[in-house]
């Protein structure tokens, strides 16, 4: 009997090495499989992956309302793109899988990286992508698009309830079916002056111009500074530290309310004698002002200029007024905007809706975030008024809409480049906010001039929208 014991531990011995082996082998298989197939798969050397993504079906791009933007026909080499809006939603679609939503959404759409589902695939078979619902309303990015015909500019609408992005249009624009028609024709769009391929949305800085008064305003209000009474007396012409800022004319004695309905210059440059370069910086922080669009599409980064040299105080009055160094985005004006509307509440806008899979199951939803308070509800609900005067009884009156109480500001931005760019920013109605639209024109000169009468058509027609949901 003893004599078996040491045989049975051999034979225990011999049958654990395969089972061991086995155990390793599984690992190996599971770190290679399964941890390591991501990034397997990305390799660029990996000519199976590349083979498999170009047979795939690649998902649809459609706007709120199911609208195809950026569909896919089948072809002998594999998928070729399909842009049914054309040049209306260029800026979002881009014209390669290298531009636009394409290459920030390549995932999503060709079901790789983190929508990837190889189990799903083994059942049901060739892969198609997924599809992408946007919050945009492609009939209003339309109408955007036709008031910027033949100018530069964007125009920026947000559903001041939810936060969703309804229309992002940028002009010039292009068609995206001809962009790669040939290298002449690539060539020709890349070097074109105009710089179609600029989403000006998101990506064009420029100076505000009076649309910045909004802005110090409510710095001003809400440090508790002024008060919507306190008296400003404008002759015109406001001197700091030798550099003159003027008013077309002088406007006499005005409160802030007055002084926004108008657009008075000197007052809102001697604001910046009541709060600090900080204080003025720590506001920009807080209303998100200088920050990209973080919409899954390339953005800029707005800047306000260096206060920390000698010339800080005249850089600040300048700057108060939307001149200066100042440098924004049609994008962040509008989220501005939306803050004021939004009772000093920071709201960060969205435009993917949803990422639902073939079968129709959702995979990701978007929705606007909040990111704190900007300014209190007092102080949100003071500019609101103060906006309103602006377009009742003031430089904005062009944008007024029948039985609608709008709330707006003009800016005419002076630039070192050429000729004034005129911008409006507004939402309505006042006392229950349902639409925000910016509007900028370059080089197009005052404000209520041309970028106001935009925005009232495109918020008579997107209040007209909502009535009919």
């Amino acid at each position: 009997m003893n004599r078996r014991r040491p045989f049975a531990r051999n034979i225990k011995r011999v049958a654990l090495m395969p089972a061991i082996g086995f155990l390793l082998l599984c690992i190996f298989l599971a770190y290679w499989q399964v941890l390591q197939a991501p990034r397997l798969r990305a390799n660029p050397h990996n000519r199976w992956a590349r083979e498999r993504v170009r047979m795939t079906e690649p998902g649809q791009i459609s706007d709120a309302l199911g609208r195809v933007i950026l569909g896919a026909e089948r072809t002998a080499d594999g998928w070729d793109r399909t842009y049914p809006a054309g040049h209306v939603a260029c800026h979002l679609t881009g014209y390669n899988t290298r531009s636009g939503l394409q290459a920030s959404l390549s995932d999503a759409l060709l079901g790789t990286g983190r929508y990837e589902n190889p189990w799903e695939e083994f059942i049901e078979g060739p892969r198609r992508g997924n599809n992408v619902h946007l919050t945009l309303d492609l009939e209003a990015q339309k109408l955007a698009t036709s008031l910027l015909r033949r100018r530069r500019g964007a125009i920026v609408a947000l559903d001041a309830q939810s936060g969703a992005v309804l229309v992002l249009a940028s002009a010039p624009t292009y068609d995206p079916d001809e962009v790669l028609a040939s290298t002449y024709s690539f060539e020709m769009f890349r070097n074109d002056p105009d710089r179609p391929e600029y989403n000006r949305a998101v990506q064009g800085l420029y100076p505000p111009g009076s649309v910045m008064k909004v802005f110090t305003g409510a710095v001003a209000l809400d440090l508790n500074r002024i008060k919507r009474d306190t008296e400003f007396e404008c002759t015109g012409t406001y001197t700091i530290d030798g550099a003159r800022i003027t008013c077309p004319r002088a406007h006499g004695t005005v409160s802030i309310q007055r002084a926004l309905a108008v657009s008075c210059n000197t007052t809102f440059a001697h604001l910046g004698r009541y709060f600090t370069p900080d204080e003025y910086e720590a506001y920009a922080e807080s209303f998100n002002l200088l920050e990209p669009a973080g919409l899954s599409l390339s953005s800029s980064r707005g800047r306000l200029g260096d206060f920390s040299g000698d010339d800080r105080d005249v850089l600040l009055a300048e700057t108060a007024i939307g001149q200066g160094k100042a440098l924004i985005t049609p994008f962040a004006i509008a989220r501005l905007t939306l803050s004021v509307a939004s009772e000093g509440r920071i709201v960060e806008p969205y435009l993917v809706e949803s990422i639902r899979s073939p079968a129709g199951r959702v995979l990701a939803r978007g929705s606007a975030r909040e990111d704190g308070r900007a300014v209190s509800h007092e102080t949100a609900r003071l500019m609101a008024g103060i906006m309103a005067t602006a377009v009742e009884d003031g430089t904005g009156s062009v944008a007024r809409l029948r039985g609608v109480r709008v709330a707006g500001k003009t800016g005419s931005a002076e630039n070192p480049h050429g000729d004034t760019h005129s911008w409006f920013t507004a939402f309505a109605p006042v006392d229950n906010p349902r639409i925000v639209v910016t509007a900028v024109v370059e080089n197009a000169g005052a404000g209520s001039a041309v970028a106001a009468p935009m925005v009232r058509d495109m918020m008579q027609y997107l209040l007209d929208r909502v009535e009919d949901i």
